[in-house]
């Protein structure tokens, strides 16, 4: 039976069920889910992504919950599902998992919402197709910089690493075996990163805020990229903007860009 009453504890999907026009079946969640801007005002919220009130959840008696292995913890899922809720997790680590993702949920929802979830899908591939049959004209060497004190970055084994290599990206940190590494400034350099990206999540890296401070560890010579964390770690309807930004980087990017 579809799910009348549904929980979302991750950001990027609760955004994707809101533009498959499952947003009259969400009854809460994190304090994190914020998009559609407007859209989820007086929506019951449940904690964070890490800590949510399991004991609230199951008051809210939801048909489903729908959680992100990577975004939640394990014991939260557990001890919703020993209560008796069903619980559906997803991982996706590449941009091609997406599209699986976003179907899974329309079948799930059945109806109009299955079709919009289906279009979504279809409108995913289609960009990720064109941009992997037409290689970027140059590549980079990069860091992306997701934490300060301590110094944190990404692997490979990463959405956004998929992502950046789409514009032509080569990790200094891809082949780490942490999916989320730990790293030092001077490290990055000394592996010849020539681009730095700062995101504004998890860590609030701003220009007006940052550029100075990172002008002076990076140097001049390295090109720093202040970027939005949304837009290049959210996956779902977001993987729209995401590819959208993977073109406007390789333009950026490439020589005399």
């Amino acid at each position: 039976m579809s799910p009348d009453r549904i929980v979302s504890l991750c950001p990027s999907i609760t955004e994707t069920l809101v533009e498959i026009g499952a947003a009259e079946r969400l009854v809460a969640a994190t304090r994190y889910c914020t998009r559609p801007r407007g859209v989820l005002r007086g929506l019951a919220r449940v904690g964070g992504t890490k800590d949510p009130d399991v004991g609230a959840i199951v008051a809210l008696r939801p048909d489903l919950v729908l959680a992100n292995e990577e975004e939640n913890r394990l014991e939260d899922v557990e001890k919703l599902r020993a209560a008796g809720v069903a619980v559906d997790v997803t991982f996706p680590r590449r941009v091609r998992d997406v599209p699986g993702d976003v179907r899974k949920w329309g079948r799930r929802l059945e109806g109009e919402s299955e079709a919009r979830a289906e279009a979504l899908a279809a409108r995913i591939e289609q960009e990720h197709r064109a941009l992997e049959a037409e290689p970027p004209s140059a590549t980079f060497r990069y860091a992306y910089w997701i934490w300060m004190d301590p110094w944190m970055t990404v692997s490979d084994d990463t959405y956004v690493a998929d992502l950046l290599r789409l514009a032509g990206g080569v990790n200094v940190f891809g082949a780490d075996a942490e999916r989320y590494p730990t790293g030092s400034p001077q490290e990055s350099l000394a592996r010849g990163a020539e681009v730095l990206f700062f995101p504004d999540e998890p860590y609030a890296f701003r220009r007006a805020r940052h550029e100075d401070l990172m002008a002076r560890i990076f140097g001049l010579s390295r090109k720093r990229l202040f970027v939005p964390g949304d837009d290049l770690c959210w996956h779902g309807f977001r993987t729209i903007e995401g590819l959208r930004r993977v073109r406007e980087m390789r333009a950026q990017l490439a020589p005399g860009g």
